[in-house]
């Protein structure tokens, strides 16, 4: 470590994994992982963690255009925090299994810290996971403040707002659900030519389809409550959902599959 101080271990009380939501069985959660960083090698241009699980490999990822570093705060207890290298920058941290790129829900971030500093999380389309927020010195979670920002992402970015941040911040236990892999030929597809509108709505939709043959509709809380289902048998067309009677005002789920695939739309109601 090259800095002139060392992270110090303390025992954590009433921490925990934030709970962020329950996901529809149309994505099939295949593996909660927890990305302990104990592990975790120091490559030079970036950071990794591998974890075998069922068969399938998975790696996270973590990059810093600066001086990223391993420490070990006791007992073999890893964390990764950067030197005083373009400190303003963001972490991006991704994970893939056996090679390719997944879609994930993240679920928690713990933080080891020297001093107070203001930290936010952001997913690949700089949507706000986490609203930048101050942590005084110690330990615990970093603030989940949008769930839903955090849901079927691929990638999360670590954001400072002082220089000494990143250097006095150290990370660990990086939480996740896999959704799926991504298939550039049918996610990218669904994702394109699938879309709801208008949105925000009443709670009458209309499912913009462009020759697609659609299985299933499935509308879920964020808490991953199924509130309604439809069949969409196949159509390949635009297909109307009246649904103003099971809604009420806030955000849902809408999940849209195929026989091949699914993509997962946020809807809004009024």
């Amino acid at each position: 470590m090259k800095t002139n101080y060392s992270f110090l271990k303390n025992s954590l009380v009433g921490t925990g994994f934030w709970c962020l939501f329950m996901l529809s069985g149309y994505f099939g959660i295949a593996q909660n992982l927890n990305f302990t960083i104990d592990t975790a090698i120091d490559n030079g241009t970036s950071i990794t963690e591998t974890i075998v699980s069922g068969g399938d490999t998975y790696v996270l990822t973590v990059f810093h255009s600066g001086n990223e570093e391993l420490d070990n705060i006791g007992g073999g207890d890893l964390i990764f925090f950067l030197s005083a290298i373009d400190p303003l920058t963001p972490y991006t941290l991704s994970i893939k299994k056996n090679g390719e790129l997944i879609n994930f829900k993240l679920n928690s971030i713990d933080y080891d810290t020297l001093g107070q500093g203001t930290i936010s999380v952001t997913n690949q389309d700089d949507e706000e996971i986490s609203a930048p927020t101050t942590y005084a010195v110690g330990i615990g979670s970093l603030f989940i403040s949008n769930p839903s920002n955090g849901f079927d992402i691929t990638e999360i970015k670590i954001i400072p707002t002082g220089v000494l941040d990143l250097n006095n911040f150290g990370f660990h236990n990086i939480n996740i659900d896999v959704l799926d892999t991504l298939d550039v030929n049918e996610s990218s597809l669904l994702d394109t030519q699938v879309s709801v509108f208008p949105n925000p709505s009443n709670g009458n939709i209309t499912i913009k389809n462009s020759n697609i043959a659609l299985e299933n509709a499935v509308v879920t809380d964020l808490n991953g409550r199924t509130i309604a289902s439809y069949s969409l048998n196949g159509i390949t067309g635009n297909q109307d959902l009246k649904m103003s009677s099971v809604l009420s005002t806030g955000l849902y789920l809408m999940t849209i599959s195929s026989k091949n695939g699914s993509t997962t739309k946020k809807i809004s109601i009024k």
